[in-house]
């Protein structure tokens, strides 16, 4: 505890100690003169420290706590105003302005306590309003039969009458009574000790009020024991306004106990019970004996009849507490699941007392490395008892450790962290959960051994939407643990905006409008001949602040959607007229199109083609289409449909990245194809790899038989060309003759690869 809180802590107990003290000397010097001054004094100092304690603790309810001292304070000028009345004798005949001020008083405490129980509720918090209202309507009725009833009898009623006005007091003390009911029930005041205090303060002030009223119809001056119940009441209310936890008086329950509601129905039969007993012992010896029979056989009835509601309600709630656990239990391990943090975290959020300073929370989102493969080798039944041993290990740690482990999904489990004095701490963790995880676990006489990734979030408090951020971050985190192989990986908001994606199909449309895609040209170069036969169109973007970006890092994440198509129709209109300006200057070249699986989708492919070289005056023979080979299988009839339209077209096909699918090359033979592009993973690695030459060289031998011309894709070394060269490969492109290219150097790059020979082995 800090210094200033104990020091809070010793003012409220001497605060009280000293005002005990203090009433209890009232009667002792009532012979001297000086009770009033005496009492005064005691009361303003209390409401001094009223003010000063809220002014000093600034509780969350702040309002509810100001009304709070805003009636105390017209309690004590009421009882001031009604001193000096005394003298006069005023205040026993008629109305002063002492009433207005004590009316005021008592009227502020109720909405104070109203306050205080609906403070930072979702709802109103119907649940113990009831309850509330059953106790002060009991103690009203008792009041009626032996306060009120006889003072009416006595004076008649008429409010004009102070006697009968002054009635109104002690009513709104026992619906203050009511009122800390309903906020015991509705609050976290059950788990403060601070509660007792406050009841403590409405009770003497009720005591006193119907004893001033019970002796003198609230007409005479007070005695000395009614001076004494409101000074204790005055002391009491001082000592809350400094005690520590006030507040939590404001603060929401963070779940419903059920143990507190079956105190609640247990409270229910004194509640109940109350008006009536006090009737009976009121007139116990004007009742006939078998009227008394009647009523004891009815009050036995009665309790047969609570006893049997108490034990229906306590079966209820011990179902539903077995319900709730199994909602917050995983059903595989036995440990805790995603719900019990969510309560967690929930508590967390509502919790009274203030987050330590310089302190986080933090989540382990942690996954076992190779679990499915493990799962697949050895079967669900042993990954199960995997999974079980690995969370029985964790959690037992976390339990040591004072944090919260649960399992959240598959082989997927969180460790939630509250109150890190810092980052290094959590990280220290992490690395201690893969020392843990070294030791092998033995299962049904199998040896495994598990390792994990972990990937971390942290946050300075918790909300809502910070748990959610804080899964998504961990998730990501992860991510890149899985990536980078690094088992730990913190989250980092710099990192995630460099690989966040979204923004992409987004801006993707704005982008084709703002004509920021630009189409860049790679030729390819006749091998036999080393003359360049044409191009391969590919796009960029040009973004305005992010610079030029290449096609792999935006046509993932527009592929499945109309973007991509309307990429194509851009680049095949580019394409088309660039053909026509590049013809003028006396450049007769073929421009390979790519297609993806999504275009040859679409009915209007070929019409949309026909279209576009019709504006442009483009011969189809010179445009060249280019589709994957896994896009060539996924519908073959509508596919070879598809294909031979353009075919008949005149426009030439092609498959390309050819070897990264599982077609058969004789499949695509039967698409009536014209090249056949070798993917660049085994060009790359054919002059030093083996099978990556054995599979080059059985796949120019297999298409030269069946009358399909093959071009290398990802040329980037002379070796390999002269390799290619060697093997009689039709054509490639590659690095080794030109980048991609703007239209605009086409022209000069064909003049240096034709100028440039290339040795034959």
């Amino acid at each position: 505890m800090s210094p200033s809180l104990a020091a809070l802590k010793l003012n409220w107990k001497t605060c009280w100690l000293l005002g005990l003290m203090a009433t209890c000397c009232l009667p002792l010097i009532s012979p001297l003169g000086v009770r009033d001054g005496l009492y005064f004094f005691i009361a303003l100092v209390s409401v001094t420290l009223v003010w000063l304690g809220i002014w000093q603790q600034r509780p969350a309810a702040y309002q509810a706590w100001r009304l709070f001292a805003i009636s105390i304070s017209a309690q004590c000028l009421g009882g001031l105003i009604e001193a000096n009345t005394d003298v006069s004798g005023t205040f026993g005949t008629q109305l002063s302005p002492a009433d207005l001020c004590l009316l005021t008083g008592h009227l502020a405490l109720v909405r104070s306590f109203w306050l205080l129980a609906c403070h930072q509720q979702p709802q109103f918090p119907r649940h113990g309003f009831f309850q509330g209202w059953i106790l002060a309507t009991s103690l009203m009725l008792i009041g009626w039969q032996f306060l009120f009833l006889p003072t009416i009898l006595q004076h008649g009623f008429s409010l004009d009458r102070p006697q009968i006005f002054r009635m109104l007091y002690p009513s709104l003390s026992f619906i203050e009574l009511g009122m800390l009911l309903w906020l015991w029930t509705s609050s976290a005041a059950y788990a403060s000790r601070l509660f007792v205090q406050l009841c403590l303060g409405v009770g003497f002030f009720a005591i006193g009020e119907c004893i001033f009223h019970g002796t003198s119809n609230s007409l005479a001056v007070p005695h000395d024991i009614n001076l004494m119940f409101w000074l204790l009441g005055y002391v009491s209310f001082g000592s809350v306004a400094l005690h520590p936890e006030l507040a939590q008086l404001g603060q929401p329950r963070a779940s419903e106990d059920d143990r507190h509601a079956s105190h609640i129905l247990t409270l229910l039969l004194p509640l109940a019970l109350l008006f009536p007993v006090a009737l009976l012992l009121r007139y116990f010896q004007a009742l006939h004996p078998a009227t008394v029979g009647i009523l004891v056989g009815f009050f036995i009835v009665f309790l047969i009849g609570w006893y049997q509601l108490r034990t229906t309600m306590g079966n209820i709630i011990e179902v539903k507490q077995q319900l709730q656990q199994q909602n917050r239990t995983d059903y595989l391990t036995g440990i805790p699941n995603r719900n019990y943090l969510e309560q967690i975290v929930e508590h967390s959020i509502y919790a009274a007392r203030k987050p330590l300073p310089h302190s986080l929370n933090a989540m382990l989102l942690m996954d076992i490395d190779g679990f499915k493969a493990f799962n697949n080798i050895f079967g669900f039944g042993l990954g199960d008892l995997i999974l079980k041993a690995v969370a029985k290990r964790l959690y037992h740690d976390s339990q040591v450790r004072g944090d919260h482990f649960a399992r959240v999904d598959g082989d997927e489990f969180i460790l939630l962290m509250l109150n890190v004095p810092d980052k290094a701490m959590v990280e220290q963790q992490a690395w201690h959960i893969h020392h843990l995880l070294e030791q092998p676990f033995v299962v049904n006489g199998l040896t495994a051994k598990v390792s994990c990734s972990i990937g971390i979030s942290t946050a300075d408090s918790f909300t809502k939407h910070t748990f959610a951020n804080m899964q998504r971050e961990s998730e990501r985190a992860l991510l890149w643990a899985k990536e980078s192989l690094s088992q730990v990986e913190c989250y980092q908001a710099m990192r995630d905006q460099t690989t966040d994606k979204s923004w992409v199909v987004s801006e993707f449309r704005q982008a084709i409008y703002q004509r920021q895609i630009v189409v860049y040209y790679q030729p390819k170069v006749h091998l036999q001949t080393q003359t360049v036969m044409g191009v391969e169109a590919l796009v960029r973007w040009q973004h305005p602040v992010r610079g030029l970006i290449m096609p792999g890092e935006f046509v993932p994440h527009i592929e499945n959607t109309d973007l991509i198509h309307t990429l194509f129709k851009l680049v095949l209109n580019e394409a088309s007229a660039q053909w026509q300006h590049w013809h003028q200057q006396q450049l007769d070249l073929t421009i390979a199109l790519n297609v993806t699986a999504r275009d040859l989708m679409n009915f209007d492919l070929v019409k949309e083609i026909e279209q576009a070289l019709a504006k442009h005056a483009t011969p189809a023979s010179r445009i060249e289409v280019e589709i994957t080979e896994s896009s060539a299988i996924a519908d073959p009839r509508r596919v070879k449909k598809l294909l031979s339209a353009l075919i008949a077209l005149g426009v030439k096909i092609s498959i390309d990245d050819y070897g990264t699918g599982y077609s058969s090359l004789l499949y695509l033979q039967q698409l009536s194809l014209h090249y056949l592009k070798i993917d660049q993973q085994f060009i790359h690695e054919m002059d030093q790899d083996t099978c990556s030459l054995a599979i080059v060289r059985s796949t120019l031998e297999l298409a030269k038989n069946l009358h399909i011309e093959v071009v290398a894709e990802g040329v980037h070394a002379i070796t390999v060309l002269q390799q290619l060269i060697g093997l009689g490969c039709y054509g490639a492109q590659g690095f080794l003759f030109s980048a991609p290219l703007p239209a605009s150097e086409i022209p000069a790059t064909i003049q240096r690869i034709e100028a440039t020979r290339y040795e034959r082995n």
